[in-house]
């Protein structure tokens, strides 16, 4: 098969003008019916010998047909196949008779060993340190401290932490996570200050929460926990509703719910941000 191409390819590569020939080109044969060599005239672009001449008949051309090209004067018997764009690929410049498919990677894609593979992604705690192009991959780098990445992609480099007001309370960022600012208010007993304190912890577990996987095995437990009316609940929702019970103990029932999810990192969390610094 290998071998097929190259002659294919070597025959198609032949028939290409040089400079100083004629517009119509013209090659050597043995007449067929009496042996005595003549000179055909290759068929044009478009086009591929439909029988060969001989010392009373031209040369027959044929158009190719459907999905087939010939791009340059030739005598080839049957016109050449078009490419195909793969997956991954998209095309440039469609198929005609006198030009062959033009395929490229797709955005989001590079090339390798003629094939178009899909941009690496960088995991959380990565950025992009390199974009990636048509030619090559995406380059990952681990953050450097200051900086963190929350999200899976291929092309979101790492970004700074923020910084927080005078007034908040600081929870460190890592590189996987932003510095937290909270307005929980430590030592306090006023209803307010527990209600922002209950949401504040609300919004530590969801910006802290690491994979789907973390994310579907709170859910179980909090539809469990919340029982009537929960199944078409977020999770927002739900964590809502959990704290919004019974305020007083709001921290140490979603420390419950973090325990039998299994989330013993935001468990720490919750336990040192929050029923430490904050008297709720």
């Amino acid at each position: 098969m290998f071998m097929f191409y190259v002659a294919v390819s070597f025959a198609a590569l032949s028939a290409v003008p040089s400079s100083g020939q004629h517009s119509a080109q013209t090659y050597p044969r043995k007449d067929a019916e009496t042996g005595v060599p003549v000179t055909c005239d290759q068929c044009p672009p478009g086009t591929c010998v439909g029988s060969h001449c001989s010392k009373h008949k031209p040369t027959l051309c044929l158009p190719c047909g459907k999905s087939r090209f010939t791009e340059y004067w030739n005598h080839l018997e049957w016109c050449l196949v078009c490419d195909t764009c793969t997956e991954g690929q998209e095309e440039v410049h469609g198929c005609n008779a006198t030009h062959n498919r033009v395929c490229r990677c797709k955005e989001g894609y590079f090339s390798t060993f003629d094939f178009c593979l899909r941009h690496a992604v960088c995991s959380p705690g990565k950025g992009v340190q390199t974009a990636g192009t048509r030619e090559r991959d995406v380059e990952c780098a681990q953050c450097v401290e200051g900086f963190f990445s929350n999200v899976s992609s291929s092309t979101a480099a790492c970004q700074p932490h923020s910084g927080c007001a005078d007034n908040q309370t600081v929870i460190p960022g890592n590189r996987d996570h932003d510095t937290f600012c909270s307005s929980c208010k430590a030592n306090s007993v006023h209803p307010q200050d527990i209600k922002v304190c209950n949401q504040e912890m609300v919004r530590l577990v969801l910006d802290r929460l690491h994979s789907d996987r973390q994310t579907q095995r709170l859910l179980r437990v909090l539809r469990r926990v919340n029982r009537v009316g929960s199944a078409g609940l977020g999770l927002q929702e739900l964590l809502d509703v959990l704290i919004a019970k019974k305020s007083q103990s709001g921290p140490e029932v979603l420390l419950d719910v973090l325990d039998r999810a299994r989330l013993l990192r935001l468990h720490h969390d919750i336990t040192k941000w929050f029923t430490v610094h904050c008297s709720i």
